[in-house]
């Protein structure tokens, strides 16, 4: 074979090599691709079918939580939500000693998702031993509830003994959207006969949300008021009881009291209140003490006197009371005709007959607690009717000075032997334009206008009671109306004189000049204040608002409050003479006059001539600018500032 055919076959062998190399990947991906995507398919989809998978066993947790939750959740309408948790509360704070005369139980803020809403209960103003409080604690982490402590502030008055905290808390409860409304947070039943302090066994009507069923059966908690109880067994004959359980009291308990159930975590089942006293030993402000001393009294029960007919109401309470022996009972004996009082509240009410004549009418107001019986406090209640109506008094200042253009107010007051909100004020006759009087108030108040006419003004002020035979007072006031002097006086020069400084106010309205010093009082329109500070550019006055700051130059209705009064006294447009009650309806008083434009406290010093007037004493304060003399006799010129 020449070598030409050999290089023909072997180029024809490398082609067919090439040419199986290629085709074979052709075929290859041509048959293996279908299979290798439905391979990649089948490991995608095994994948998500584990992520599927677990989602399921997420759902299944989440639906299983929701539903725990919703067990233990508040009701889910909010309006319930709050009234049966802040009862709650308010019943459980009681049952550990929460007490005190500010002591409250109040609805706070609401919070509103997707998914649930909140509701916040408030304890303000409680008074509790530490060992109360640990129980509080101790219970309310207990409480088969969705709720918590949101926030807590425990004030102690002393580090000695066992002082009473004063405790702030703030609770959360949560409603799970979807959670069904019911008229109990928790179930209860009745008591179905009485028990004692000693009783073991106790009965109560069926309720089947009660966990009393033989099969299964553990112990679980009930309460009745502020006792709480642990049933360890139940039988035909009633429920076995341990009384005064977690620190609580055994106390007597009537027929047909309310039994709750107070439900328990499941993983707090066996936890103790003695696991809660390492607060008690560890406290940083408490130590041990001996118990306290209980002295209950009566309070808010009061003798009245009153009118025909009128309605007597006061509520009576239990003061300084053990609250371990229960809730006070209220009750009266002896009483008049027609008073009667609630039993749970303390509420007294008492309506006299029509036909009752005047004269004194007694009742004896008794409280007792149910854990002590036998101990009876009481407090006798007289009740006085008047035999007619007496006229109230009036109360208001004689006179006052009213400035054009500005606000005048001035109070009226009045006393009488009902009530004060049966008052009614008024105006005489004769009263200027504008001027009124608020009826319930008896506040004055006028803005008169820069057009109105100066001069004096008698006005009379009424008042009138509402008996059924109603009596009234008056009292006149003398008005000074006069122009707004104040903004016509100017401060133009301060002088010094043998080392004594004085203010030099000129009246543009009067054309009078008033000279004062330190210690002077400046009585201008209604502005009554004393003069503390001279220097060579400004003036401090004092009055009851504060310190003011006139400069050289500027008007006094210009000056500026430099230093508030603490407190704050409102700043009132009449000047306060002296104020005294107004005689009977029809008697005169005489109404003091009030000297136009300004009257000084004392008399200013007499003008003298520019001879006479020092230049720069020697014996002024170092460091203070010398006044310059006067350049008229009348009138000083504003000094020049230091320096010029």
């Amino acid at each position: 074979m020449d070598d030409q055919k050999r290089a023909k076959l072997l180029a024809a062998g490398l082609g067919a090599v090439v040419a199986v190399y290629f085709g074979r990947s052709i075929v290859t991906n041509w048959v293996m691709g279908p299979i290798r995507d439905l391979e990649r398919k089948v490991t995608t989809a095994e994948s998500q079918a584990e992520k599927l998978a677990d989602q399921e066993i997420q759902l299944n947790v989440a639906q299983r939580n929701l539903k725990d939750w919703k067990a233990i959740s508040l009701p889910g309408d909010l309006d319930s939500a709050q009234r049966l948790y802040r009862e709650w509360v308010f019943d459980l704070a009681r049952q550990c000693g929460f007490s005190g005369s500010g002591f409250e139980v109040i609805p706070g803020a609401r919070s509103a998702q997707k998914e649930y809403s909140t509701v916040a209960v408030e304890i303000k103003k409680a008074e509790v031993d530490l060992q109360g409080l640990a129980r509080f604690l101790y219970l309310f982490d207990q409480s088969a509830l969705l709720h918590r402590i949101s926030g807590m502030k425990v004030d102690s008055p002393g580090a000695q003994g066992n002082p009473r905290l004063a405790v702030t808390l703030t609770v959360e409860g949560m409603s799970v959207t979807g959670t069904e409304n019911r008229a109990e947070l928790l179930p209860r039943t009745r008591l179905v006969g009485g028990i004692d302090e000693k009783s073991q066994v106790l009965k109560a009507l069926p309720n089947e949300l009660f966990p009393v069923q033989p099969d299964g059966f553990e112990p679980f908690l009930v309460r009745l008021d502020r006792e709480l109880l642990q049933v360890v067994e139940v039988s035909d004959a009633g429920w076995k009881v341990v009384r005064g359980y977690a620190g609580t009291k055994a106390a007597v308990h009537a027929d047909e009291a309310t039994v709750e159930l107070f439900p328990v975590l499941w993983d707090r089942r066996e936890k103790r209140l003695e696991d809660y006293q390492a607060l008690v030993a560890s406290s940083p402000f408490v130590l041990p003490a001996a118990p306290k001393t209980w002295s209950p009294k009566l309070a808010g029960v009061s003798d009245k006197t009153i009118r025909p007919g009128e309605v007597v109401s006061l509520t009576a309470k239990l003061d300084n009371a053990d609250p371990e022996l229960g809730v006070p009972s209220f009750a009266i004996e002896e009483a008049a005709e027609g008073m009667a009082i609630d039993a749970a509240t303390g509420q007294f009410t008492w309506t006299p007959a029509e036909s009752l004549q005047p004269g004194k009418y007694s009742a004896l107001v008794a409280a007792v607690q149910s854990g002590k019986p036998d101990q009876k406090i009481s407090s006798k209640l007289t009740i006085t009717i008047q035999e007619q109506n007496v006229a109230p008094k009036i109360t208001v200042q004689t006179a006052a000075t009213v400035v054009l253009g500005r606000e005048f107010s001035l109070q009226a007051t009045a006393t009488d032997d009902g009530p004060a909100e049966s008052l009614k004020y008024s105006l005489g006759g004769g009263a200027p334009e504008g001027l009124g009087i608020d009826a319930k108030s008896g506040l004055l108040k006028w803005m008169p206008a820069r057009s109105f006419t100066p001069g004096k003004y008698d006005i009379t002020v009424n008042v009138t009671d509402g008996g059924r035979d109603p009596k009234s007072a008056s009292a006149k006031i003398a008005l000074d109306v006069q122009d707004d002097y104040a903004a016509m006086t100017t401060l133009t020069g301060t002088v010094s004189r043998d080392g004594t400084w004085f203010a030099w106010l000129r009246n543009r309205g009067t054309g009078v000049t008033l000279k004062l010093k330190a210690g002077e009082t400046v009585r201008i329109s209604e502005i009554a204040a004393e003069i503390t500070e001279i220097t060579a550019r400004h003036v401090l006055l004092k009055d009851q608002a504060g310190i003011w700051k006139l400069v050289l130059g500027g008007a006094l209705r210009e000056r500026v409050l430099e230093v508030p009064a603490a407190p704050a006294t409102p700043v009132t447009e009449a000047v306060p003479p002296t104020v005294a009650p107004a005689a009977a309806p029809g008697a005169s008083e005489p109404s003091l006059p009030a000297a136009p434009g300004a009257v000084p406290a004392e008399p200013a010093p007499a003008e003298a001539p520019a001879a006479t007037q020092p230049a720069a004493p020697a014996e002024s304060a170092p460091g203070t600018p010398a006044a310059p003399a006067p350049a008229e006799p009348t009138e000083p010129a504003a000094p020049a500032p230091a320096g010029a």
